[in-house]
């Protein structure tokens, strides 16, 4: 395999200075000149560091400073932002490009402007550690209308959909076509910049290439502990790797008028309708026969309803693993105001320790959807009713993933309350549980109650799990990291090294990749790019040995960080720790193919959202930590 070819593009220059003008710092009194205001930095002036007032243009009283490329990395980032706005606005026609707002503006060239909305290429300021080189990330984007939002015309501008409606498996070539058009459209009258001070810098036209590093690939464990590269044709093979409960039940509730679409629904997971899903039985051991099965009408989704079903449902059960599947007009991304029934099924019946299946009418009346949904819904019921069907083959034995995801409930742009929810699993992605790590109103309670109760699920579990891991989508304060890793270390038993380690995965970073010797420009899963000392870039999901087709939309890669420690993991620590994470996106029940994740954020993710919204609809707070995997 050769490079993968990143999208950053490096300065051709590496010696320049950069011209800053600076102030004593004031609290209080902000310095502005035109349109720039000034940026309070940490200088080192004369052999000693303060804080000063800065800008790129003089003012009075000002000092000028020469920086060097590496002087200050943050002023060298931002000059170069700065001079690629000076640039569009001199070179460019105004509806050619815009400048988005926040706290680090990214500029935006506009490819092609539709009805629908519009393509653009965002430039982003990126110093590539790991190469010493400043340059820019270039990024193709879709800005749709308001009024076209998730629209199917949309989604193909976005590139997610191709031009038949289905999911794009060209995703990768055709972004790479849009960045190859950029340069030949506009690199040429952008660039070189001008820096203030007066330097020109050149803009490589080439993305700079890079030679991966490789992990393993996702191992998944069936039925007899038999080992197989694809967890669908492992279980179909082999069998679950653990049955659920014989006494399990399945409840068929619907709307009268949806009755002949809950049979539908009946047969299609019995397996009698498509050859994509053999069945529950074929494929997860477990009978779907009158006897294992209720069926029965409800009149509405009323709150009455709701509670009377559920009444009934648990004197039925009698403690049973069971599981009702409800046909319903709604689903969870539909809008608030026609969904709040969703939030008030699952409510109803997790306050009574019963997970529920949610099936969309409107998903079983299109056959073709329930053709390739079949399997997934499947799953999701057997793993809810306390089977297990795979793990991944892990790399770090006795070891706890502690996956974090976090919420707010906002009021008029202000946060009124703050959720965080832990799911718990082992490093082969087998469930243990759900804790809540904080909840509250205010931001300093809540955050020590999630530093408190994450020490605590490390003392509950130090007998069992000789190293800790948490995965996180969200920084997490070190001096939290800190104080969780000194209790570790207070305990005998623990090892000194690698105990606690603290990883940030990142979607949304604007970091992108691309094979540069595969017609579909997707690299090989588990490729890894290194970035900087304790950051990469991973694939969770792509091309597959031995495979010279991309038959399915393959998702972006994962910026992943290591925040914890930040010295003292060695790169095979590392590597071991990158391919857990890898394997965990294999250990995803939602579906067969969903792994572009970790599931230790992945489920945290999820229960953090669903608690969210019981929290909106003003429910009662309940206990989430059941014993099997509600929130699929």
């Amino acid at each position: 395999m050769r490079g993968v070819a990143l999208n950053f593009s490096p300065l051709e220059s590496h010696e320049f200075k950069i011209s800053l003008y600076r102030l004593p710092y004031m609290e209080g009194e902000r310095p502005s000149a035109g349109d720039e205001e000034a940026v309070c930095r940490n200088l080192e002036v004369e052999g000693s560091r303060h804080l000063y007032w800065t800008l790129f243009q003089p003012v009075k009283n000002s000092t000028e400073t020469d920086c060097e490329p590496f002087d200050n990395i943050n002023v060298t980032k931002d000059a170069l932002r700065l001079s690629l706005i000076q640039s569009c606005r001199l070179r460019l026609e105004p509806g050619n490009f815009r400048v988005t707002k926040g706290f680090l503006p990214r500029v935006e060239i506009i490819i092609a402007n539709h009805i629908e909305g519009a393509q653009v290429i965002s430039l982003e300021p990126y110093l590539l550690r790991s190469r010493g080189q400043f340059g820019f990330l270039a990024d193709f984007r879709f800005h749709p209308t308001d009024e076209h939002q998730r629209t199917r015309r949309a989604l193909q501008l976005s590139l997610s959909l191709d031009k038949n409606g289905r999911r794009n498996s060209n995703y990768y070539a055709d972004r790479y076509s849009h960045l190859v058009d950029f340069v030949r459209k506009f690199h040429d009258v952008i660039f070189p910049l001008t820096l203030p001070g007066g330097n020109d810098v050149q803009v490589s036209r080439r993305l700079v290439e890079m030679q991966p590093e490789k992990l393993e690939t996702k191992k998944y464990v069936v039925g007899s502990n038999r080992v197989s590269s694809s967890q669908f044709m492992g279980v179909k093979q082999s069998g679950p790797l653990e049955q659920c409960p014989q006494d399990a039940h399945l409840y068929f509730l619907f709307k009268e008028e949806d009755r002949p679409l809950s049979r539908d629904l009946f047969r299609a997971l019995r397996g009698n309708t498509f050859n994509t899903f053999s069945g529950m039985e074929r494929m997860f051991h477990l009978p779907i026969t009158h006897d294992s099965v209720s069926g029965s009408a409800l009149a509405d989704f009323s709150d009455n309803e709701i509670q009377r079903v559920r009444d009934r449902v648990v004197a039925d059960a009698a403690g049973r693993n069971v599981v009702p599947i409800f046909l319903t007009p709604f689903s969870k991304h539909d809008e608030p105001e026609e969904n709040a029934a969703y939030w008030k099924l699952k409510h109803a019946f997790l306050s009574e320790r019963i997970p529920i299946q949610v099936v969309a009418s409107k998903t079983v009346a299109n056959k073709e959807q329930l053709k390739w949904s079949a399997a997934g819904i499947g799953l999701q019921i057997f793993a809810k009713l306390g089977g297990t069907p795979w793990k991944v083959r892990p790399r770090t034995e006795r070891c706890l993933i502690v996956g974090i995801g976090q919420a707010h409930r906002e009021v008029n742009k202000r946060i009124e309350r703050y959720f965080a929810y832990s799911v718990l699993t082992d490093s082969s992605g087998v469930f243990e549980e759900v804790r809540v790590l904080g909840e509250d109103q205010e931001e300093d309670r809540y955050i020590e109650s999630f530093s408190a109760n994450l020490r605590k699920i490390f003392a509950d579990y130090s007998d069992r799990f000789s190293s800790f891991v948490v995965h996180s989508t969200f920084a997490i304060r070190r001096n939290e990291l800190k104080r969780i890793a000194s209790a570790l270390l207070e305990k005998e038993e623990q090892s000194e090294t690698g105990s606690f380690v603290s990883l940030k995965f990142n979607d949304r970073k604007g970091l992108f990749g691309f094979a540069v010797d595969h017609n579909s420009r997707v690299p090989y899963e588990s490729t890894m790019l290194p970035l900087a000392r304790n950051e990469f870039l991973v694939w969770f999901e792509g091309l597959q040995y031995g495979k010279s087709t991309v038959r399915e939309l393959v998702g972006k890669p994962l910026h992943v960080e290591f925040t914890y420690p930040l010295e003292g993991l060695n790169r095979d620590q590392q590597r071991a720790h990158l391919q857990d994470a890898i394997n965990l996106s294999g250990a995803n029940w939602r579906g067969f193919n969903a792994k572009s994740l970790p599931v230790s954020v992945y489920y945290a993710q999820i229960i953090a959202k669903y608690l969210r919204e019981f929290e909106r609809y003003r429910l009662p707070a309940l206990d989430v930590n059941i014993l099997t995997p509600w929130f699929l």
